[in-house]
C-alpha cells in the first residue's frame, strides 16, 4: 500500500503543478523552467528532451566541488500537455508524465550508464513507453486508456538522441533484431502497487537484465527467445503470455505501434 500511496501522491503533485502552470499561461505570465524540470506547451504537441544538466558540473546546483554531491545525477522531470507529446529523458533516472493525449515516453537511452531507472506516467490517453537495451529497470503506469510497453532498440543520432521519422514524426525501434527476449508475470504482492512485471533477458547469455514494472498497461511488444520475430502479450487476458506475431498482426493490434517498430 505504501508504494501505491506514494504513486498517488506523486500524481497529485504533478496535476497540481500543471494546474498552476496552466493558470499562469492563461494569465499571460511567463513560466521560467530551470534545471531539470521541463513542462511542455499545454495546448500544442511537444517534443521534450531531457537537458541532463542537474549534475555536479552545474555550478548553480553544486556550489563547490568540495561539497557532497548536491545533484540529482542528471535526473530530468518532463511533463507534457493536452496533446500528443513525445518525452525523452536521456541520461539519469528520469520522471516522465504525459498528462493528457496519446503520448510516447522514452526514459533513456542511457546505453548502460547509471543511474538509469526511469519512472513514467502516461496519464489520460493511449500512451506508449519504449524501453531500449542499456536502460535500467523501470516503472510505467499507463493510466486511463489503452497503453503499451515496447522493448526494442531505439534509432538514435550520433549524440545518442532518439530520432523521429520524417513522415510520422514518431520515434522508431528495431524489435525483431533486439538482443533479448521477454517474459511476463503477474505481481503477487499487492503492496507493490503494480500489476505485472515484464522481464528482459539477454539472448546470448540467458541472464536476466532488467524488470519493468507495469500498471494500467494493456499491451506489451518484445522479441522472440530465438530472435528475429516480434512477440506480443495481451495483459487484459486471464493468463497473459508472449506469442509470436507478424508485422501485419502489429498493424491490426495497434496501428501507432506499427508505425514505430519493425
Amino acid at each position: 500500500m505504501k508504494t501505491q500511496q506514494s504513486i498517488e501522491k506523486v500524481k497529485a503533485v504533478y496535476f497540481t503543478a500543471i494546474a498552476v502552470m496552466g493558470s499562469l499561461l492563461i494569465l499571460g505570465s511567463t513560466v521560467t523552467v530551470q534545471a531539470a524540470l521541463q513542462t511542455g506547451n499545454l495546448f500544442q504537441p511537444n517534443v521534450i528532451i531531457g537537458l541532463d544538466n542537474d549534475n555536479t558540473d552545474n555550478l548553480e546546483i553544486q556550489p563547490s566541488p568540495d561539497d557532497p554531491n548536491q545533484s540529482l545525477n542528471n535526473t530530468d522531470i518532463l511533463i507534457g500537455g493536452f496533446r500528443e507529446d513525445i518525452l525523452i529523458g536521456l541520461l539519469g533516472s528520469d520522471v516522465l508524465h504525459g498528462f493528457f493525449g496519446d503520448d510516447v515516453l522514452i526514459g533513456g537511452t542511457e546505453q548502460g550508464s547509471q543511474p538509469n531507472s526511469d519512472v513514467m506516467f502516461g496519464g489520460h490517453g493511449e500512451d506508449i513507453s519504449i524501453w531500449a537495451p542499456g536502460d535500467g529497470s523501470e516503472a510505467f503506469d499507463g493510466g486511463p486508456g489503452e497503453d503499451v510497453e515496447v522493448f526494442g532498440v531505439i534509432d538514435r543520432d550520433e549524440d545518442n538522441v532518439p530520432t523521429l521519422d520524417e513522415e510520422t514524426e514518431l520515434p522508431t525501434a528495431e524489435v525483431t533484431g533486439s538482443p533479448g527476449f521477454c517474459t511476463i508475470e503477474p505481481v503477487q504482492d499487492p503492496d507493490l502497487g503494480f500489476e505485472f512485471l515484464a522481464r528482459f533477458f539477454v539472448r546470448a547469455t540467458g541472464n536476466l537484465a532488467v524488470t519493468v514494472r507495469l500498471k494500467d498497461v494493456e499491451q506489451v511488444f518484445c522479441t522472440s527467445e530465438a530472435g528475429g520475430e516480434i512477440t506480443f502479450a495481451d495483459l487484459t487476458a486471464p493468463d497473459p503470455q508472449f506469442v509470436v506475431i507478424s508485422l501485419e498482426d502489429v498493424e491490426n493490434l495497434n496501428p501507432k505501434v506499427a508505425q514505430i517498430i519493425r
